[in-house]
């Protein structure tokens, strides 16, 4: 075991299913700042840096309130969709901000990378191909290269594979 690869493989797939007929070219660039703050705030996790977390957790609240008063899509169900997305997303990212405890902040983190799936799933999300990563522990996390390392762990020699890329979910 120890001369094999440091990868791990592909488990269990995430259930949500991926509506692109719901795909709005202007929603994908609208929400693009959101998406980035969830890296930023992901990629800081570990740091256990609770002054960092806040900056971005706080920017994420923000983001989050501007985009729901917004006009993001002409369709209906794609507007209604987004908000109780972003809804979702604001609650994950409040509930992370209030816990002290470290292990808490991960388990709010694997939520919130789940509502993120969910919303970007749920809005037919194109304009980048989001890579959907799970680990043994079933912990799901989304990225944008089609290797990762498990920002809920310090384990940094392991990467892993996606299991599935977001705009092929079925």
């Amino acid at each position: 075991m120890a001369c094999g690869p440091n990868e791990h493989e592909p488990i269990d797939p995430v259930t949500t299913k991926f509506d692109g007929k719901r795909h709005d070219p202007s929603l994908d660039q609208k929400i693009q700042p959101l998406l980035n703050q969830y890296f930023a705030l992901i990629d800081h996790l570990q740091e256990k840096d609770s002054a960092d977390l806040l900056t971005f957790g706080t920017s994420m609240i923000q983001l989050t309130d501007s985009l729901i008063n917004q006009n993001l899509s002409l369709d209906t169900a794609t507007q209604s969709r987004a908000i109780q997305g972003l809804i979702n997303i604001q609650y994950e990212i409040s509930a992370i901000l209030m816990e002290s405890n470290q292990n808490e902040r991960i388990l709010g983190a694997q939520m919130l990378s789940l509502q993120m799936i969910d919303f970007l799933a749920a809005i037919g999300y194109q304009k980048q191909a989001i890579y959907i990563f799970t680990n043994n522990n079933e912990s799901h996390w989304i990225g944008l290269k089609n290797k990762s390392t498990n920002p809920y762990t310090d384990d940094e020699d392991l990467t892993y594979t996606p299991a599935q890329v977001l705009q092929e979910l079925k």
